[in-house]
């Protein structure tokens, strides 16, 4: 049980600790749940702004009206829906046809290469670039085109298997950065996003580039796209320099614009859940992968589909063996807690009978120490009884020295004075037995009164009404009385009370049995009951 208890804590302790994070980035992290939660708020809110688009647009006539809302249109769907944005590069497709115009067209083809790269189509996205005649465009068009090959080249780039062709394309991507940077007119966001790749992928200068990216991401709103583009390529360069604590920090705040600003096609979220799993942290790990999941689904992507996919069901492999951890967890504590309740409940149960046996062990003394106080009681009457009774035949005994004495005197006065027969008719006369014994009886009787007047009464008490002993001579007992005082005295032994009362042993043994058959109540309980008179007055 103790070895029980100690894993429980350790389980429990490894769950917190597991997942301890610093102020900010706990901040950050629960911030981002509840973004989460309210992600379909986010999406409605998306949604509507487009419909206002819509609705725009189906009241525009003017073709050049109809191409900058188109425009705007497609911004919000190639990062929300990919169906739908597709469905809007044609219409702009449409709209610079009808107006004739070569550079919204060539426009119109770099939105759809933009689609097609998120959705994975990267042979059929430099299929359109290269026959795109760069001669025929603008400056500004042209540096919208090298920047949208840049970001093709770079999905290239982690797409190929070939270390040659990886080469080629990272040596074609430097040089578009380079061309970018020294030759074109970037705006000053786009300048911020390839310069800085520029110092991670191709120069290591990592701390100018957070120098960069931090003063840029300072000036823009913290929950719009911009700045969820600009903490993701923060977060890279973090994990660069291998300082994942900051790298999760301004993941968490790129996946916190991009659900705040209802775009479904990001990064950030999908990296932050990879990084949360190696962290151990696989609840938010799972919870976080499930929601790029969805978003890839609903953005019909198949690029980022695939990516999130892969890596969600081996985080979902380790959630499910989370989640089966933690239920065996579970079951162990209510194991343990039934084994508790069990150890209780026998607790209890032994001490309820413990307490009932120390009842009757109780009960079992108060009876004992009620006998012993009724033998005490016994005993003491016992005593005063015997004290009695012996001052009074040590009285009787001493009369009947003094008697003795006397006769013996008056015997010899006679022998020596009337000869022997004088002295043989002195003796007969003096030492009859039956005056003796009736003077004996008396003695007796007088004594057992005086030692409890109420002896008779008390006895009376005890027999049948028809049955009642009534005599004439108040100071004589009876045969019965005697026998039955002597009784109340201790002496219970027939042979005993015959000796003493001169009768036959039968004679007593018949008295006995023709007083406990005049008993008025129990007539086992008889001689008993006779052994407790007088013990009031004692």
């Amino acid at each position: 049980m103790k070895n029980s208890l100690l894993l429980l804590i350790f389980l429990i302790s490894s769950v917190h600790t597991a997942n301890a994070y610093n102020g900010q980035l706990d901040s950050l992290l629960h911030v981002l749940d509840d973004a989460i939660q309210d992600k379909d708020l986010y999406t409605a809110k998306k949604e509507k702004r487009i419909d206002s688009l819509k609705a725009t647009l189906q009241l525009s006539s003017d073709v050049k009206d109809q191409i900058a809302v188109t425009k705007e249109i497609c911004l919000h769907y190639i990062v929300f829906m990919t169906d739908s944005a597709l469905l809007y590069t044609r219409k702009l497709e449409k709209y610079a046809l009808q107006a004739n115009d070569y550079e919204e067209y060539i426009d119109s083809e770099l939105f759809r290469v933009r689609i097609l790269k998120t959705m994975g189509l990267l042979k059929e996205s430099t299929d359109i670039l290269d026959n795109i005649d760069t001669l025929k465009i603008s400056d500004g068009l042209k540096t919208f085109y090298l920047y949208t090959k840049l970001s093709v080249y770079n999905l290239l780039i982690k797409a190929s298997e070939n270390n040659d062709e990886k080469k080629r394309y990272e040596a074609s991507a430097g040089s578009l950065r380079n061309r970018l940077v020294s030759g074109e007119t970037l705006s000053p966001m786009d300048y911020i996003y390839v310069n800085t790749e520029r110092l991670i992928q191709q120069e290591k200068q990592y701390d100018k580039a957070l120098t960069d990216l931090h003063k840029a991401y300072a000036e823009v709103d913290p929950e719009e796209r911009e700045a969820a583009i600009l903490s993701y390529s923060i977060a890279k360069v973090y994990e660069e320099k291998k300082d994942i604590d900051k790298a999760m920090e301004y993941l968490a705040r790129s996946a916190i614009a991009d659900i705040k600003s209802g775009v479904k096609e990001y990064m950030s979220l999908r990296r932050l859940a990879v990084v949360l799993f190696e962290y151990g942290d696989v609840n938010r790990a799972y919870s976080y992968m499930k929601c790029s999941m969805q978003d890839a689904i609903f953005y019909n992507a198949r690029l980022r589909t695939l990516e999130s996919s892969e890596m969600f069901d081996f985080i979902d492999k380790a959630y499910q063996k989370k989640e089966d951890e933690r239920q065996m967890l579970l079951l162990t504590i209510l194991v343990i807690i039934v084994l508790l309740l069990a150890l209780i409940l026998f607790t209890l149960a032994y001490v309820y009978k413990q307490k009932k046996r120390l009842t009757i062990t109780k009960d079992e003394l108060s009876r004992s120490n009620q006998l012993l106080m009724e033998s005490n009681q016994s005993l003491s009457d016992s005593n005063i009884l015997k004290e009695e009774y012996i001052g009074l035949y040590i009285g009787h005994f001493s009369d009947y020295l003094s008697k003795i004495e006397q006769f013996r005197l008056k015997a010899q006065k006679i022998a020596k004075t009337k000869g022997e027969q004088a002295l043989s008719r002195f003796i007969d006369s003096s030492l009859d037995p039956k005056d003796n014994l009736e003077k004996f009886y008396k003695n007796f009787d007088e004594t057992i009164l005086r030692l409890f007047p109420n002896f008779v009464e008390e006895i009376n008490k005890l027999l049948l009404e028809e049955e009642k002993i009534s005599f004439k001579a108040p100071s004589n007992l009876t045969p019965e009385l005697r026998i039955f005082a002597l009784i109340r005295l201790g002496i219970t032994d027939s042979i005993k009370i015959a000796y003493f009362l001169r009768y036959s042993v039968s004679t007593i043994y018949n008295y006995r049995t023709k007083m406990r058959n005049k008993a008025a109540g129990n007539r086992d309980e008889f001689e008993g009951l006779v052994m407790k008179i007088g013990i009031d007055r004692i």
